[in-house]
């Protein structure tokens, strides 16, 4: 299906000319813990599965800011929780103060994890992304793209200004939704994709090089409207969504050729 362009992508970025600069490195492992959980503000989270038993946590804490006594109230004011309970490791980062003070705090987060872990990952400006990694999954920005190489499991990928580019080793096998605002969606599966699929695009395009079929009620192709298709043999619901941008669902063996 193809439906005509018209995209309007923008992304919004922290700003600020600050004097002084601090940056402090921190690290933690956790036990067998099942999840990991991470909810941030400024700043990026990447997360890589790997053959480990553990969830390893490699930061930065980086306070910028305008004099040495509003550097003293950004280390004071915006700390990170650390926590892990019922299986679940936990990263926060807790701003005490929600005004502007002359400060500005970012977290990075870079997190080894074995593969099968369960993700939660959150964050209102920075990106997002995870490599190699099998469990199910939540990930969620504002201003950031989304980005998932390599994976299998299911669940969300979602940010409002951004671009959400995902490839898939093993094909969800449950309910997942994949969605932008302002950026692209393009989303790469392997052959052999057995799913019913909602599109839902309003400035942009979608495509698809599978083969698929109107669902009963969906064959809405145009700008603005909303498609149900089948592939394959039909299965989870997989649902693309994005407002200003185009939608692309590949058939990954296409791609090599």
């Amino acid at each position: 299906m193809r439906v005509a362009i018209a995209i309007s992508v923008f992304a919004l970025a922290l700003q600020g000319s600050y004097k002084l600069e601090e940056r402090e490195a921190f690290h933690h492992t956790f036990s067998k813990d099942g999840t990991i959980d991470v909810d941030n503000v400024n700043g990026w989270i990447t997360v890589t599965g790997d053959g480990g038993n553990t969830i390893r946590v490699d930061g930065e804490k980086v306070v910028r800011a305008d004099d040495a006594e509003r550097m003293a109230l950004g280390k004071k004011n915006v700390a990170l929780d650390v926590d892990e309970k019922d299986g679940v490791a936990r990263l926060a980062v807790n701003h005490h103060e929600n005004h502007d003070h002359g400060y500005e705090v970012t977290y990075n987060f870079t997190i080894h994890v074995p593969r099968a872990t369960a993700l939660r990952l959150h964050s209102v400006n920075g990106k997002i992304s995870a490599d190699d990694t099998a469990g199910k999954f939540d990930l969620h920005t504002i201003n950031g793209a989304v980005t998932m190489t390599n994976v299998a499991g299911s669940g969300s990928a979602e940010t409002l200004n951004g671009n959400t580019t995902i490839t898939f080793r093993e094909n969800p096998k449950a309910d997942s939704l994949f969605k932008s605002f302002n950026g692209h969606v393009d989303v790469g599966f392997l052959p052999g994709l057995a799913a019913n699929v909602h599109v839902k695009t309003f400035n942009g395009a979608a495509y698809t090089d599978f083969d698929a079929t109107a669902l009963a009620g969906g064959a809405g192709h145009r700008t603005g409207k909303e498609s149900s298709l089948r592939i394959g043999a039909g299965g989870p619901e997989l649902k693309f969504e994005t407002f200003n941008g185009n939608i692309k669902i590949r058939n990954l063996a296409e791609a090599k050729k």
